[in-house]
């Protein structure tokens, strides 16, 4: 019999700007919650900062520079302080900052589990070599989803990407 002990320790990195995004957080959360090598999971909006100076909250879609750096302190000290990365990849939609965290968590030497969700799975799917190469584990987020509750994060086994189109 194998006993799971719960260590990992998981940074949910996604983009969070609409209603779709937002459904598939709650998702892979209660599907996180249900592992049991999950001890942990630190979702960044969950540490939204908010600046006490800050009497707008975006002038012209810029918020303050206080808040900015913030922010961007606050993600990179959830990156560094994760055992794993589990990223909700929108391949409709991409994200720069998601782009940027797996990278700094590659950088930390540690794995990250890549969920590419789309709303075209008709068309080729196409991963930038960067990514492609650089996570640890592909799970669709379309399809198989439901493998966050069993994926083994304590040992983060590699799934290689084989079914991308690389560029």
């Amino acid at each position: 019999m194998n006993h799971q002990i719960p260590t990992a320790t998981i940074y949910l990195g996604t983009p969070f700007f609409n209603e779709e995004q937002q459904e598939r957080v709650k998702q892979a959360r209660a599907l996180l919650e249900q592992n049991p090598t999950v001890l942990r999971v630190h979702f960044p909006f969950d540490q939204n900062y908010v600046d006490p100076n800050e009497t707008e909250a975006q002038k012209q879609g810029i918020r303050s520079l206080n808040w900015q750096l913030a922010t961007y302190n606050n993600d990179l000290n959830g990156v560094i302080n994760a055992s794993c990365g589990v990223f909700l990849y929108d391949m409709d939609e991409l994200d720069d900052g998601c782009a940027f965290e797996i990278g700094f968590m590659r950088a930390y030497h540690k794995p990250v589990v890549l969920v590419p969700f789309t709303n075209h799975p008709e068309k080729d799917k196409r991963l930038n070599l960067m990514l492609a190469q650089g996570v640890t584990a592909l799970i669709d987020g379309n399809t198989e989803l439901d493998q966050l509750a069993s994926y083994d994060f304590n040992s983060a086994p590699a799934k290689p990407i084989t079914d991308y189109q690389v560029y």
